[in-house]
């Protein structure tokens, strides 16, 4: 329910309300009017924090989920590449045992040529695994599990701030009804919703308190 459709709804209830309470003379109860504005009031503050709480949480869960994608998508890259990098790296080690023992009944000459070639494959397979920069093997497994870090924490505060939406429209929801229906045990059920709600989200993003139902 959005912001503006809630206020017209609490109007429309007030406005039914005032009619209500005139008096059989045309006169208004002024006890009434002055109670009733009091409960439009109260009412629609309570109802703009939670929808403002919900924006908060909404965008947070938002981003929590494209987090999740991102990450993901950027580990499997990532591991890809590393892999990709490690058969290349063992391709090159073995063609050098190759050449080596292929060399042993050679003549000096080619003897030398073929082991020249061989320690340039090994200095090449080493590179890959220290050389600095990026695109190491090395670097490549530090990315692809930093990745994995940044993906595990997404998919766990996701749920969180799932739960706490929910539980923030629901409130919502109920605030509303209270503002038509007056019932004091629907606005308290409204704020044990909204209570709900807002530790789901602060755990969704401190995930100090894991519940292993989320």
């Amino acid at each position: 329910m959005e912001a503006a459709e809630v206020k017209d709804l609490i109007d429309e209830t007030h406005e039914r309300e005032r009619a209500k309470r005139k008096a059989p003379g045309g006169h208004h109860a002024e006890g009434g009017e002055e109670g009733g504005h009091g409960v439009k009031t109260s009412t629609a503050i309570y109802i703009s924090i939670l929808a403002a709480v919900l924006a908060v949480v909404s965008v947070a869960g938002s981003n929590a989920g494209k987090d999740l994608m991102a990450s993901a998508i950027e580990a499997s890259d990532s591991f890809a590449y590393y892999q990709s990098k490690t058969q290349r790296q063992i391709s090159l080690r073995l063609a050098a045992d190759e050449i080596e023992l292929l060399s042993a009944g050679m003549p000096a000459d080619a003897q030398a040529k073929a082991l020249q070639r061989s320690g340039e494959y090994r200095q090449a397979a080493d590179r890959m695994e220290t050389e600095e920069g990026k695109n190491s093997r090395k670097d490549l497994l530090a990315k692809a599990k930093a990745a994995e870090m940044r993906r595990d924490h997404a998919a766990a505060q996701d749920p969180y701030f799932d739960f706490a939406e929910g539980m923030l429209q629901l409130a919502i929801v109920l605030a509303s009804v209270f503002a038509i229906t007056d019932k004091g045990f629907i606005l308290w059920t409204s704020r044990a919703l909204a209570a709900i709600g807002l530790l789901m989200a602060a755990d969704g993003f401190t995930l100090i308190l894991p519940l292993p139902f989320l």
